[in-house]
């Protein structure tokens, strides 16, 4: 479908995936709540074609759909900085978090988080928007980023996110050489009961499985792709932890280096399907200079390339 935002409303124009079924079951699509549709129907805050319809209408192909779908103000206080976008559209900005930065703060009054810098981006592109990230990344671990421009759509990416639609592909540096080529560690994480910071593999944890490629070696480390399929903390660090493979820099679970002053963790890939015009999705972010000192990036990409995810890159920045 093609769609546009218009002030604060979502205008799609409907397509023959969706012809035939009713408003409401396109609302349910969307994952609003009764409360969200109850509050669509009572301010009349949607036309079809131009005029408020009951929300059992069947749509038709070429119906233009017009939905109040922004929210207004940013909620957190704007810092400057030099912030990368990766991808953006009407209904996601999804950026490159640099290292030794937390996603929010625990506080609205408080800066330096990766919030105050999207909210900063917001303003100088004159973007009145809430901050609404759909996803964390640890501190030390650098990479993509989603925020959700589109409050309406919100409930819709993280019900991808919830069933594991969203794959998210991570690149890690680790100490020594994996086994095997491709592992898949499926073991249960819990809290540590040890140390408060640290998880660990437990038979009472939750499930947790993780998938690992290896990409490049050279004499001392690998370069791995991880693709997990559940979203515990720590999932990544412990899941190499147990295979006697620290991720490189990793004070927490492994030790200190002097290659890396951080954890040569980067979440290097997103792939989905777009909610409304249905094509996939796939955005990457390269390796960052810290990473790239260990493994080149050109051949790393080379690498990358030739064992290409499929779908349509698609970026408007």
């Amino acid at each position: 479908m093609h769609y546009h935002k218009e002030k604060n409303h979502l205008v799609i124009e409907i397509d023959e995936r969706i012809q035939g079924i009713t408003l409401l079951e396109f609302f349910h699509y969307l994952h609003l709540s009764k409360k969200t549709i109850h509050l669509l129907r009572q301010n009349k805050d949607y036309t079809l074609n131009k005029s408020y319809v009951d929300y059992h209408t069947v749509l038709k192909k070429k119906d233009i759909l017009s939905i109040k779908a922004y929210e207004q103000g940013r909620d957190f206080i704007e810092e400057e900085n030099s912030l990368e976008i990766i991808y953006e559209d009407d209904l996601l900005c999804v950026v490159n978090k640099p290292s030794n930065l937390i996603i929010h703060p625990d506080d609205k009054s408080k800066k330096n988080t990766l919030c105050n810098y999207v909210s900063y981006y917001y303003q100088q592109s004159h973007q009145d928007l809430p901050i609404r990230y759909l996803h964390r990344l640890d501190r030390d671990t650098t990479g993509l980023v989603m925020f959700c421009k589109c409050a309406l759509l919100q409930p819709y990416f993280d019900a991808l996110i919830a069933s594991k639609e969203i794959k998210k592909t991570y690149l890690a540096i680790i100490q020594g050489h994996l086994p095997k080529k491709e592992m898949t560690v499926n073991l249960p994480i819990g809290q540590d009961r040890h140390s408060k910071n640290k998880m660990c593999i437990s038979k009472t944890g939750k499930d947790a499985l993780t998938h690992f490629k290896e990409i490049k070696t050279n004499k001392n480390y690998t370069l791995v792709t991880c693709q997990i399929e559940t979203g515990r903390k720590h999932q990544i660090r412990v899941h190499l932890n147990h295979l006697h493979h620290p991720i490189v820099g990793d004070s927490l679970y492994g030790k200190a280096s002097s290659k890396i002053k951080r954890m040569a963790l980067h979440a290097y890939c997103l792939e989905f399907i777009h909610p409304l015009n249905n094509q996939p999705i796939i955005i990457e972010c390269p390796l960052p200079f810290d990473m790239e000192k260990i493994f080149n990036q050109k051949e790393v990409q080379d690498i990358l390339n030739s064992v290409k995810y499929k779908g349509i890159e698609n970026s408007s920045k």
